[in-house]
């Protein structure tokens, strides 16, 4: 078996595993202060795997490769040159990463509901598919905190107090810094709202925060419901099918079923029944 057919075996555990080390290093860097341009960059570190996993579905292949090269160039370029303000790279960055997490997720969906055989590597891709859509809607809420810092935040505001006294302090590439503290705020959020367990500490603030809340909390329930139905529905089929298999090698010589129901016997036409010949 080659490596290609191993990784094919394995994606959605491979892009698991990179989602980790994502958000392991996300929270790393608020302890140890790592450098901005390295953990901005490591949204490379989650689309990378994303675009090889779509490249073992033929008819999502060339799609993939059209629309995720560009997508994680412009993410890189975005970091590497920041600029205060609003920051269109950046913007059209976030926009083309969650239009890509869709495809992914439409990939794991399509790859749920069409399979015949549930392995452990798609119940994996499974609960992908949801940190996946958590991190689409992370993406989304901070196009919408770009376009107002006050869009996602608590009674104190204290959004706009902590964008502020970034922009007043000497770090150096104070964009990227305010760039992590909107991805925090707005993958916290994100995640809160999925689960639909709305804490209460942050609200959506503008029209455009609030309709993609509602939209995330409906998206949220459908996909655990698809992706639960079916599950549920194969595994049954599976365990079902596994079951006659196993009943129909176990059938005696003599005809005798292993269930207690005698197989059907063809009789010529006017054959009176057994034991009455």
């Amino acid at each position: 078996m080659t490596w290609t057919a191993t990784y094919f075996r394995w994606k959605f555990a491979a892009l698991l595993a990179a989602m980790i080390s994502v958000f392991t290093l996300r929270m790393l860097h608020r302890w140890y202060d790592l450098p901005e341009l390295v953990v901005e960059s490591t949204a490379v570190l989650v689309l990378l795997p994303a675009l090889l996993s779509l490249l073992d579905d033929r008819r999502l292949r060339l799609v993939a490769l059209v629309a995720g090269i560009p997508v994680m160039l412009l993410v890189v370029v975005s970091n590497l040159f920041p600029a205060a303000g609003l920051h269109l790279p950046r913007l059209v960055a976030r926009s083309g990463t969650a239009a890509y997490m869709l495809l992914v997720v439409f990939a794991i969906l399509r790859l749920l509901v069409t399979t015949i055989e549930v392995t452990l590597d798609e119940v994996v891709g499974a609960f992908v598919g949801y940190l996946m859509v958590g991190v689409l809607f992370s993406e989304l809420y901070c196009v919408a905190l770009m376009l107002d810092p006050r869009a996602i935040s608590g009674d104190a505001d204290d959004a706009s107090q902590a964008v502020a006294a970034i922009s007043e302090s000497k770090i150096s590439n104070p964009d990227l810094r305010i760039g992590m503290e909107r991805w925090n705020r707005a993958q916290y959020f994100s995640f809160v709202t999925l689960t639909t367990v709305g804490y209460g500490d942050l609200h959506p603030r503008t029209p455009l925060a609030r309709m993609l809340a509602v939209v995330e909390a409906i998206t949220g329930q459908f996909y655990l419901a698809v992706m639960v139905a079916g599950l549920v529905g194969i595994g049954a089929s599976q365990h079902h099918s596994r079951r006659q298999e196993e009943a129909n090698r176990r059938i005696p010589a003599e005809g005798h079923h292993p269930l207690g129901v005698r197989p059907t016997v063809d009789r010529p036409v006017g054959a009176p029944p057994d034991g009455l010949s």
